[in-house]
């Protein structure tokens, strides 16, 4: 059951928070989202991360070689209407079949780290290709598209915390894939497949997009007190991940304070009845 506290902090959120995503449709075009081409950077009031890496062939992207193929670009995040928006522009194909024997590895999935303090509590779920035969492809086998999971087992990538490859001890700060989990929602999600070009540093670069909302009650529900959290994603060999943090306010005001701002809140309602009341 909802608390009072968290429908409170909710009503506050979409009530003070940016308006600079008002605007966005989740359709896998990232124009609303006002990004600077050449940049990367987004509009005013958006928080971003950029992880734009050059080179030629299977240059190092850190923690691992992979060339724009395996290169994370950019990361968006806000928070607006109750909801948390989130933008991944990258060189990785969403549709890169995941055959490690091959060294191909498929797109990994998106984990929120409440508190940041590197644990990751959710996960939402981009199903990664297996195979593909006759145009059609077959995708991993836990969970569904868009799936939002709280209390996640994670799978890892190819890299030691010291960026050393390694099979035995990966490191978990950057988790890949959902194994496990329980659903308690679904995200508003859409990815591209087509190649666009024009952006970064080399303009003549492949990049995919990812889009979503995920309601901002899944994230209570999940265990979120309101704290400030990370979004992270990278592909199953973790070659090269991304971090960032929608903007949201360090913590939740505390219930005293959520009662004393709802009441003026309630309160300038009142005021504005009282003025309209006929004498």
């Amino acid at each position: 059951m909802t608390s009072s506290r968290t429908l409170l902090a909710t009503a506050l959120l979409a009530a003070f928070s940016g308006t600079a995503a008002a605007s966005i449709v989740v359709d896998g075009n990232l124009s609303d989202w006002g990004i600077n081409k050449n940049t990367w950077a987004p509009a005013s009031g958006i928080h971003y991360s950029v992880e734009d890496s050059t080179g030629t062939g299977a240059y190092w992207l850190n923690p691992g070689w992979g060339g724009q193929a395996y290169d994370a670009e950019a990361m968006y995040a806000t928070i607006t209407d109750g909801k948390l928006f989130i933008a991944l522009a990258t060189g990785h194909d969403p549709r890169t079949l995941n055959k490690p024997s091959a060294s191909s590895f498929g797109a990994g999935d998106f984990a929120i780290d409440f508190g940041k303090n590197g644990t990751y509590e959710l996960g939402i779920n981009m199903l990664y290709a297996t195979a593909l035969s006759k145009g059609k492809y077959t995708y991993e086998t836990f969970g569904i598209l868009g799936g939002v999971y709280a209390n996640p087992t994670w799978s890892y990538g190819l890299w030691a915390p010291d960026g050393s490859q390694t099979s035995t001890r990966p490191d978990k700060l950057h988790p890949t894939s959902l194994l496990n989990g329980t659903q308690i929602g679904r995200a508003d999600l859409v990815y591209t497949t087509n190649g666009v070009g024009g952006y970064g540093q080399k303009e003549g670069d492949l990049h995919y997009f990812y889009e979503m909302s995920v309601d901002l009650g899944l994230l209570y529900q999940a265990g979120w007190d309101g704290s400030a959290f990370n979004i992270h994603w990278t592909q199953n060999c973790a070659n090269d991940s991304i971090i960032t943090d929608p903007g949201f306010p360090s913590t939740v005001p505390e219930p005293t304070s959520l009662a004393l701002v709802g009441a003026g809140l309630f309160g300038l309602l009142g005021i504005g009845r009282r003025r309209r009341a006929p004498r």
